[in-house]
């Protein structure tokens, strides 16, 4: 079964404690994955809709800064549910934080996580490599953050990018990124391109996750019996 995107809510960004996703519907054997970019005196901590969510893989910065994925299993589906993510005032600036929840429906039921891999770079236009596949038909998300700010990012893959003010002082910048199909094959290189504006130094830090297929079903095999008797039947 492939792995499909569906309706989900926009981006959420903001300045405050609590930052949240506009109101979504899931439906019932999908599978929600947050990515988190955030500024926060503590672990930024994703909550809502009743759900258990679990943070997969993270990476921070020196200043307070988180990329982060999260999931969250919604076998029953939902109606009218939100998602935020939760933060505190990072050294005496205030915080910031970004929240793109995707419902993913086609994830492995029981076991939808694959791969994880997080790293940084200071190259202003970067293609890092997230993870070795381990799955035929997985889907790679990544979540990254830029410590200086100098513009709203981009990638050449599906990106929700935002930039936003911390204190009114320092600016950070930052992309929840997926891959637009699944991978091929078990055993691939998976990439994440994360482009910061302009061509300064830059600083990105990032991490990334794969999710895992549902089995493909096999044929249906019919066994007869070798004594078996075929009988007519009359209508």
């Amino acid at each position: 079964m492939a792995i499909e995107i569906g309706t989900s809510p926009a981006l959420a960004t903001g300045t405050t404690t609590t930052v949240t996703t506009a109101a979504f519907s899931p439906p019932a054997s999908s599978l929600l994955v947050a990515a988190v970019g955030a500024v926060s005196g503590t672990v930024p901590v994703v909550s809502g809709g009743g759900l258990t969510w679990t943070r997969r893989i993270q990476q921070s910065d020196s200043g307070g800064g988180y990329a982060e994925i999260w999931t969250a299993p919604c076998p029953s589906g939902g109606s009218g549910i939100t998602a935020s993510v939760a933060l505190t005032s990072a050294e005496g600036f205030g915080q910031l934080g970004a929240l793109k929840v995707d419902v993913v429906t086609g994830a492995h039921a029981t076991s939808p996580i694959g791969q994880s891999g997080s790293g940084n770079t200071a190259t202003n236009n970067a293609t890092v490599t997230g993870y070795t596949s381990s799955a035929a038909g997985s889907r790679g998300w990544c979540s990254a953050i830029e410590a200086t700010g100098p513009g709203t990012p981009s990638s050449t893959d599906d990106e929700f990018a935002w930039l936003l003010t911390l204190g009114g002082f320092f600016n950070y910048s930052g992309m929840a990124v997926r891959k637009a199909s699944s991978t091929p094959a078990a055993g691939s290189s998976v990439t994440f391109n994360l482009d910061a504006a302009g061509t300064g130094g830059i600083s990105w830090w990032w991490a990334a996750l794969e999710i895992l297929p549902a089995p493909e079903r096999g044929p249906i095999r019919v066994v007869q019996s070798l004594s078996a008797v075929h009988r007519s039947t009359s209508w």
